[in-house]
């Protein structure tokens, strides 16, 4: 191994603490919540517009403002109830993290609100989702009207087939007609002529037998055809419905992959940063309680504002006198020690001769105390 290996790793596992694995997966998991309330939005979408469209435009507006103020209404009430959704699952995950994780009374109003709240998105949702999902009403219409379509052209050209029987069949009665009057007509005693009447009367009759048959059989051929048909449009129904079933179900899992990403996101949060905040509370607490102490002595020595630049500061004997009588300090003549040391570096107080004069106007040196915090943690990491 090399210095640059062992420097790549020396990088990698001091970056194996609670930051180190956490970071990313805080950092990513809050971004992620808010793709879920924007998701959440969009499913919610499809249940409140639709309704809110049919209220205004049946009682106030039509048209296409009545769609822009629905559409308009929709966003914002769903906007502003995402947003009050993450605060309150915000609050009661702080309450709940800071409790250690134990449910108290008081945090009962802000897990039964946040509860409800979540349930109503996932209503919302889950509605909207399933709307989203149903296309099969739209898929069959489309449906029904490509089958009578089909069907009208088939009796179409069926009726074609079948006029040709039909018409012969009418040629062949009216002959048959004729034919029995002249045979009605005819005396009894021309045999010959009243059988040849005959013979042609009963030839028509099965000519028009066979076309009748012909037509029995054409009308046969439509209905199965239609039969078919129908037959594929309830097949087509059952497979729509079964695809709005295996939406409805995807969506479903989109809408509580939503909820876990958004409770997950806001809850990991607020875990991270207030075990965070335990694991370098000693550690940067020093430097604020430090930094609290340099301002109160700071407004002490200035008067609270009435000392400027130049005026003398008070002397270090009587400061500690001061701080010892007044502070409870431990080792306090060496913090006044090192709080002057810390003014005379930082230029709020300016030593002429033996005595001190302030350096700083009273705002000037509250703000060089605030911006002394990196300082101040450079040399503490060190400890």
């Amino acid at each position: 191994m090399d210095l640059k290996k062992y420097d790549e790793l020396r990088k990698k596992i001091n970056t194996k603490d609670f930051e180190g694995n956490n970071k990313g997966l805080d950092k990513w998991l809050f971004r992620f919540s808010f793709i879920g309330n924007i998701s959440s939005i969009f499913f919610a979408y499809f249940l409140v517009f639709p309704s809110l469209l049919k209220a205004i435009t049946t009682n106030f507006i039509t048209g296409n403002l009545g769609i822009g103020i629905a559409f308009s209404l929709t966003l914002i009430f769903l906007t502003i109830f995402e947003i009050i959704k993450r605060y309150f699952i915000k609050n009661f995950s702080n309450d709940f993290v800071s409790n250690k994780r134990k449910i108290s009374f008081k945090m009962v109003s802000w897990l039964l609100i946040s509860f409800t709240i979540i349930i109503l998105s996932f209503y919302l949702s889950i509605t909207g989702s399933k709307n989203l999902a149903t296309t099969s009403s739209l898929k069959n219409m489309v449906a029904k009207t490509e089958v009578v379509s089909e069907i009208d052209t088939l009796e179409s050209v069926y009726y074609e087939r079948k006029l040709v029987y039909v018409e012969d069949n009418q040629a062949l009665r009216e002959v048959n007609k004729e034919l029995r009057q002249t045979l009605a007509e005819t005396p009894l005693n021309y045999i010959t002529a009243r059988k040849e009447y005959q013979t042609s009367i009963d030839k028509n009759t099965e000519l028009i037998r066979e076309n009748d048959e012909e037509i029995r059989e054409i009308d046969v051929k439509l209905q199965k055809e239609i039969i078919i048909l129908n037959s594929d449009l309830d097949i087509e129904k059952s497979s729509n419905k079964s695809e709005d079933a295996k939406t409805t179900l995807l969506f479903i899992i989109i809408v509580c992959f939503n909820e876990i990403i958004i409770i997950g996101g806001l809850y990991f949060r607020e875990f991270f940063e207030y075990n965070l905040f335990l694991i370098n509370q000693d550690r940067f607490e020093k430097m604020y309680q430090k930094k609290d102490r340099y301002k109160a002595l700071i407004t002490f020595i200035y008067n609270n504002g009435n000392l400027t630049i130049g005026d003398r500061v008070m002397s270090g004997m009587e400061l500690k006198a001061t701080v010892t009588e007044k502070a409870n300090i431990q080792n306090s003549n060496k913090f006044v020690e090192g709080f002057l040391h810390d003014m005379d570096r930082l230029g709020i107080f300016v030593t002429v001769g033996k005595r001190r004069n302030i350096g700083k106007t009273f705002t000037e040196a509250l703000e060089t105390i605030n911006s002394y915090d990196d300082n101040y943690q450079v040399l503490e990491n060190m400890k």
